[in-house]
């Protein structure tokens, strides 16, 4: 999708962390306790050259409704929610085990009143292609600072986080890698947005590609590790 363009981006590579928007490097250990409020992330696996970069149109609204017909029986596509509820739950654990968190749980969060009128606004109104993680409402990264503080005070939290995931795949000559970009936004219980940065992770191991043709169920076996990957090295970065 160029993870840019649609929600303005998150992204790490293997061992490589790229700096985002963020310029001041902050400690989030005083931060606690944290609200998860969105985890979003593109439907299907969209396919990216040597440098990483999403084909123009691969995030468009009608490529997403095309894929939606045309890969009913693809399990690339028929994974999406489950890549994003991973990704939600991994998340959540990870800022909890490695971050020493206090997380708030989930349906506290997002069953309550405050949280659906806090709902951010949608940067493609009905057109946007993105899907969020179960229980979760979209784009929340754009509500904005007084909703943002309205929200922190109504659920006793001293910090929100969100994260948008591009999830995509990269051809080589002879095999198939997982390729995961993610934009973390962290908002502080002033309202203020202390962390807004990109990162982008590749699998280690890949699958073989014979002619364009290669086991996709074994591809999508290949994401949790790299969901994993990246959000890690968030939690650590950060958190001291």
């Amino acid at each position: 999708m160029k993870l840019n363009k649609i929600i303005l981006g998150l992204t790490l590579v293997a061992g490589l962390s790229l700096a985002g928007c963020a310029s001041t490097k902050v400690s989030l250990s005083e931060f606690s306790p944290v609200a998860v409020i969105g985890v979003d992330g593109n439907p299907s696996l969209y396919l990216v050259d040597d440098n990483y970069e999403t084909d123009e149109d691969a995030d468009s609204a009608l490529t997403a409704s095309v894929n939606k017909y045309l890969e009913g029986k693809n399990p690339e596509y028929l994974t999406a929610q489950d890549r994003l509820d991973y990704a939600e739950d991994y998340l959540r654990r990870a800022l909890a085990e490695i971050g020493g968190f206090e997380v708030l749980d989930k349906d506290f969060v997002t069953k309550s009143d405050d949280y659906i009128y806090a709902k951010g606004a949608s940067l493609l109104g009905f057109m946007d292609p993105t899907i969020s993680a179960t229980g979760y409402q979209s784009n929340m990264q754009t509500m904005g600072a007084k909703k943002a503080r309205m929200l922190m005070g109504a659920l006793g939290a001293k910090a929100l986080v969100s994260a948008q995931f591009e999830f995509d795949k990269k051809k080589n000559l002879n095999d198939v890698t997982a390729v995961v970009k993610m934009k973390v936004h962290f908002i502080d219980a002033q309202g203020k947005e202390v962390v807004n940065k990109e990162y982008m992770a590749e699998s280690s191991e890949s699958v073989r590609n014979m002619g364009g043709k290669y086991n996709k169920d074994a591809l999508v076996d290949l994401y949790p590790a790299v969901i994993e990957n990246i959000i890690n090295k968030f939690v650590v970065e950060y958190v001291e």
